[in-house]
């Protein structure tokens, strides 16, 4: 059987929640400090076999929930540019 090197490139979801901010732009760039995802990843204990964890420094965009709107009806996407999708 053999063997490979297999790169994974992740897009995932990383919850960050109550960000005060001004607007949901604001809010977006808050959030994306605030989880700190190069850190996030390679402070995480996997198999031995998975090495070079990197975060590839690719977002794909944002949903942005406000406060209290329990049904979601002012949820929106955001692109990766923080611009309303």
């Amino acid at each position: 059987m053999a063997k490979y090197h297999v790169h994974v490139y992740p897009i995932v979801r990383v919850t960050v929640r109550e960000v005060e901010a001004d607007n949901p732009e604001e809010a977006c760039r808050k959030a994306e400090k605030l989880a700190d995802l190069e850190n996030l990843f390679h402070n995480v204990g996997f198999n031995p076999s998975v090495t070079d964890i990197e975060y590839a420094d690719d977002i794909d965009g944002f949903w942005v929930d406000e406060d209290g709107d329990t049904e979601h009806e002012r949820s929106r996407n955001y692109d990766a540019e923080y611009r309303p999708a």
